[in-house]
């Protein structure tokens, strides 16, 4: 146990970092429920997230302006969430910037296609202090309160009632998309493939 406390506290907070500053927060949410539990620095994990959040979405902003198109085109992840990431761009503006730190998969083209558009960089900096500083705590919160969750049914059904909590939610979770979304999402990309068949 010393072993694992000592790993995360010269690891942990570095795998935040790293995590954050390319697309997820699994190892956030992770980070914030070991917080909840006492073994990381709540602050430090806050501070991890949000700070490798800034400094990946100013990179991918100096990537657009440099040759962002070309990326996307040359790069098939980005090219695929492109059609969506340009849409809501287009709809919202800069207030999109808010938007897609909370679409997974777009964060990493949007800040690309902010590099490509006419924003200027200190209002963009200046959003983006806002934006990954708010984003931050809103996840930290419900890793937080996940861990808070995690060790009460450890307290109380120990290690094994955990686990089969963890599953039955996540085959519950499945269920209820195979049942109500998975169609929905099914028809949007086909109407996006077909746009862009037409186009």
């Amino acid at each position: 146990m010393d072993t694992a406390h000592h790993l995360i506290d010269l690891y942990g907070y570095w795998a935040v970092f790293i995590w954050t500053f390319i697309e997820g927060e699994s190892v956030f949410i992770a980070a914030a429920a070991l917080a909840a539990a006492g073994i990381m620095e709540p602050w430090k994990v806050i501070v991890a997230a949000a700070g490798g959040a800034f400094i990946g979405h100013l990179v991918f902003f100096a990537v657009g302006r440099w040759r962002g198109m070309q990326i996307i085109r040359a790069v098939p992840f980005l090219y695929k969430h492109y059609p969506k990431a340009n849409k809501i761009l287009d709809h919202y503006a800069h207030w999109s910037i808010f938007i897609f730190q909370y679409l997974y998969g777009t964060r990493l083209i949007s800040a690309i296609l902010f590099g490509c558009s006419s924003i200027d960089f200190k209002r963009f900096f200046f959003l983006q202090i806002i934006n990954c500083l708010s984003w931050a705590f809103v996840i930290y919160l419900g890793g937080h309160l996940l861990g808070l969750a995690a060790i009460a049914i450890m307290d109380r059904f120990g290690v094994h009632g955990l686990v089969v909590t963890v599953v039955t939610i996540t085959l519950l979770g499945v269920a209820l998309y195979f049942k109500f979304a998975h169609h929905h999402v099914v028809r949007k990309l086909g109407d996006d493939d077909n746009g862009k068949t037409e186009g």
